[in-house]
């Protein structure tokens, strides 16, 4: 018996396609760059209709500046941490880092759409 998800698919053929290295890479790389899966990619590219809005995805770009944002996160963390041991480190070098961090905080944040 069919679950609820097979009476809602609407998309039941399959069709298969072999692709060089090369094409596949380039076809990934297109997909990523249109923000969507390469099966809604290939319906839009080939039957020039426009995705589906459940389709999109975020961009390569979009997911490594949301990387960044987390690594940012833990950078921030450890000057946190080490401000507090630092002996001898002069204060303003450990102001103007902490500084640096937050501008790139907040342009990663403004890169993914969030607020600060």
């Amino acid at each position: 018996m069919p679950d609820q998800t097979d009476k809602k698919r609407q998309r039941n053929i399959k069709r298969t396609v072999r692709l060089t290295t090369f094409e596949d890479a380039l076809l990934v790389t297109n997909a990523d760059i249109a923000g969507l899966t390469v099966a809604s990619y290939m319906r839009q590219a080939s039957l020039a209709i426009p995705a589906c809005p459940a389709a999109r995805r975020p961009t390569v770009s979009h997911r490594l500046a949301i990387r960044l944002l987390a690594e940012v996160g833990r950078l921030t963390t450890a000057f946190d941490q080490t401000a507090g041991r630092a002996a001898g480190i002069d204060a303003l070098l450990i102001e103007t880092a902490m500084r640096d961090v937050s501008e790139m905080r907040l342009v990663l944040l403004e890169t993914v759409g969030r607020a600060p």
